[in-house]
């Protein structure tokens, strides 16, 4: 038996920094401040949907290494970073802007909106968490099997594996990676 990279989410996100950036490119262009205001409103649903999807990525991904991990010593299929070359600052770059980000959009959202955006501290652990991983692993440059897997000792040992992966299937066809919020306590 062999078990997938990747149970699907990969179809559902995008790298967080490259799409803020067209966003806030396209924000700079209007030089008056109202315009700038107009956009960012504009913007700040799908900004709120593309932060809190980038977590649920993060999340969905130590939920299913950890199921994973339960099965015994599989073969991983699919694992595109197999073979590269590891770079610590490269691994966690994407996860350090997340972090940083949530400072830049409470600013943003009480310049532009007057709105007060709280940091959820939940998405601070999770990042944190997957961060770990990603260092423990190597970003997965050497990952194998299950058993190449390192878990932060942070992460339980979930109860009832089987139910971690009939809610990734569920993710994974509907697409709300979000809906993995509902499942965190299983390993964290």
């Amino acid at each position: 038996m062999s078990v997938l990279f990747d149970p699907g989410y990969a179809k559902y996100t995008t790298i967080l920094s490259i799409q803020l950036e067209y966003i806030y490119q396209n924000i700079n262009k209007f030089k008056n401040l109202g315009q700038r205001k107009m956009q960012f409103k504009l913007y700040y649903q799908k900004i709120l949907h593309m932060v809190n999807n980038n977590v649920a990525f993060c999340l969905g991904s130590l939920l299913w290494a950890a199921y994973i991990k339960s099965l015994g010593n599989e073969e991983i299929n699919n694992n595109p970073c197999l073979g590269d070359t590891y770079n610590k600052e490269e691994a966690v770059e994407e996860i350090d802007f997340s972090k940083n980000y949530f400072e830049q959009l409470k600013k943003d959202a009480k310049y532009y909106l007057g709105l007060d955006y709280e940091i959820n501290q939940q998405y601070i652990k999770i990042l944190d968490i997957y961060r770990e991983f990603l260092i423990l692993n190597e970003a997965f440059v050497n990952t194998k099997t299950t058993d190449d897997i390192k878990l932060p000792a942070t992460i339980k040992t979930p109860e009832n594996p089987e139910k971690i992966n009939e809610k990734i299937q569920e993710v994974v066809k509907t697409g709300n990676l979000v809906d993995l919020f509902e499942i965190y306590g299983t390993i964290l």
